[in-house]
């Protein structure tokens, strides 16, 4: 958290003098922190996927708002003062805004969980809302230290995150680091595994877990979770199922706090 609040401090003396009035952006995870940061008027556009309830948990607070494409058109009509962009977002259509002289911020993805506080300091920098920032990132930490505290003089218990497609997250990642937070062994790393993995049910079981964590989709009929619930291996294994809300690997910042503060609660079970 120290090298975030730098960070932010750093940050704040040079956008300061540019304050936006006018924010648009083109990435849902940046809208999702931005609707916790800024009043409502001063979003001019938001991706369509944030109305999205496939996508988005905050479909339903954004309807009626101005979306966009990532589509330069759509935007530089809206005369914003800043639009902001995510690492990867739309690179034709951002070196277009550059060329036509509008003011483009990219966030990069955070990788670690120290990068999330980073990313909400940064952010709150460019649109002014350095209080409402570090009301955030205090819940994020409070959260993460409370599932820390909880394992404690305990054996670590074994454990695989369980993706779509037969997926397994190894070292390397957000969700390998809550593990090791929470006292679980990842035995997806353990076997050298890095980043994103695919490794068959059959072999998934013979490693026998204790705990087998799944991420819920935000809609409820296309559940992932629901697939592997109902499956009738699973439905004979002997480990407990831990199903924690989506959005890890996507829109870290705005989950984290739910996703570490479920998991505490589902491990203390």
């Amino acid at each position: 958290m120290a090298m975030g609040f730098l960070f932010y401090i750093s940050s704040s003396a040079t956008i300061a003098q540019a304050l936006p009035e006018r924010i648009a952006s083109v990435n849902i995870c940046i809208d999702q922190l931005l609707w916790e940061l800024v009043p409502r008027e001063r979003l001019v556009s938001i991706s369509y996927l944030t109305a999205n309830p496939v996508w988005s948990p905050i479909a339903h607070q954004v309807q009626g708002m101005p979306l966009n494409h990532g589509l330069a058109e759509e935007i530089v009509p809206l005369k914003p003062d800043v639009i902001l962009a995510g690492e990867f977002d739309a690179p034709m259509a951002i070196e277009l805004l550059k060329k036509l002289d509008q003011r483009v911020e990219r966030l990069p993805l955070p990788r670690t969980l120290g990068d999330i506080n980073t990313q909400i300091f940064q952010l709150a920098a460019m649109v002014g809302a350095s209080e409402k920032a570090q009301q955030m990132v205090a819940n994020i930490d409070s959260q993460i230290s409370a599932l820390q505290a909880l394992h404690n003089d305990k054996e670590p218990l074994t454990a695989f995150w369980y993706s779509s497609n037969g997926v397994v997250i190894g070292d390397g990642t957000l969700e390998h680091e809550l593990m090791q937070l929470a006292g679980l062994r990842n035995l997806a790393a353990e076997r050298g595994m890095f980043g994103f993995n695919q490794l068959d049910l059959e072999l998934l079981l013979s490693a026998k877990p204790q705990i087998l964590i799944v991420e819920e989709s935000q809609d409820r009929s296309f559940s992932l979770a629901r697939e592997y619930l109902g499956h009738p291996a699973l439905a004979q294994a002997n480990f407990k199922i831990v199903i924690l809300p989506a959005g890890l690997s996507g829109c870290a910042a705005s989950v984290i706090g739910d996703v570490a503060r479920i998991l505490k609660q589902e491990l203390a079970k």
